[in-house]
């Protein structure tokens, strides 16, 4: 049977314990403390910079420089307070009130610490940089933006990707175009995405990569051709009818809705009548077409199956009979 402990042993083990605790209360206090001091610090740099901030997306164009000089004269905090407001905006801000936000940007400093970012070791920190990047669009930006799409790590790629979205350069439209590519280890959706963002810069690229050998990129372009309503890409989408994947086939169809080609109605007529899934995406594509041409194949598919009708918007069986 165990021996009770000393008291002396036990009394060194219950300070040890009180003191480990009073320990853990001062430093909940000390960060609680040092929180709500951070915080109401930034209050109140937002109470008296802020307006400085919204000025500059509505001041004359002889009245900016005044501004941005204000800027700069600023200490440090009260720039990297400034950086962060600037920042969070151009989420949300376009057009010329984002181009006077970014020079704001510049005058407060926050591009070089961006650029400095994409350059770091870490991968958390290239992300960041490779955001901050996209957003503010500093001089250089796009060349660090293109290495970091090729970066060793798939979220830093990404990133850098959705950031080129707003370069309307042929590289930056090239890289995104690439990123559609199965294995990129860039979400299709995401490199869409930065297609649509680019618009009519992207259209020459989207209409040849519907012929890229790589599958990914074939869907890729296929889905933003008919968004895009790329010109001449009416026949590529046709021949996609086509195309050993069936991913690429639905794409192709799904353009096709937002981009009616009268060429596409026979091979989309034998591609509903064989039924299935992609049956009914053809039907539904036949439907979406100009009535002029789709009305003469409805009789066509009147022995299809009930997906493939219902699909086509014809009325079941029953209701005509």
């Amino acid at each position: 049977m165990n021996e009770l402990l000393p008291p002396e042993l036990l009394r060194m083990l219950l300070l040890a314990a009180a003191l480990a605790t009073l320990a853990m209360l001062v430093t909940l206090l000390v960060q609680r403390t040092t929180r709500r001091g951070r915080e109401r610090r930034r209050a109140e740099l937002d109470a008296v910079h802020r307006w400085l901030v919204l000025e500059s997306t509505i001041a004359e164009d002889d009245e900016l420089p005044r501004l941005l000089a204000r800027v700069r004269a600023l200490s440090g905090a009260e720039r990297a307070h400034i950086s962060r407001t600037v920042f969070m905006m151009l989420q949300d801000v376009t057009g010329e009130a984002a181009d006077r936000l970014r020079q704001v940007a510049a005058a407060s400093g926050l591009a070089p610490i961006a650029m400095a970012a994409a350059r770091r070791r870490s991968a958390v920190s290239r992300a960041d940089g490779a955001e901050a990047l996209g957003r503010l669009a500093p001089e250089g930006a796009l060349e660090l933006l293109l290495g970091l799409s090729e970066d060793r790590d798939p979220e830093v790629r990404t990133v850098a990707v959705r950031a080129l979205g707003g370069f309307e350069e042929p590289a930056a439209v090239a890289r995104v175009v690439q990123a559609l590519a199965s294995g990129s280890g860039v979400p299709s959706t995401v490199a869409a995405t930065a297609l649509l963002q680019q618009g009519q810069a992207a259209s020459d690229h989207v209409r040849l990569a519907l012929r890229d050998p790589d599958a990914g990129i074939r869907r890729g372009a296929a889905r933003v051709a008919g968004l895009l309503q790329v010109p001449g890409a009416g026949d590529e989408l046709v021949a996609l009818l086509q195309d050993d994947h069936e991913s690429v086939r639905l794409a192709a169809m799904r353009s096709l809705e937002r981009l009616p080609v009268r060429e596409a109605i026979e091979p989309l007529v034998a591609i509903a009548i064989a039924g299935g899934t992609t049956g009914e995406a053809a039907a539904r594509t036949i439907a979406a077409m100009p009535l002029a041409w789709s009305a003469p194949t409805l009789e066509a598919l009147d022995d299809a199956e009930p997906g493939v009708r219902r699909a086509a918007g014809l009325r079941r069986r029953e209701a005509t009979a």
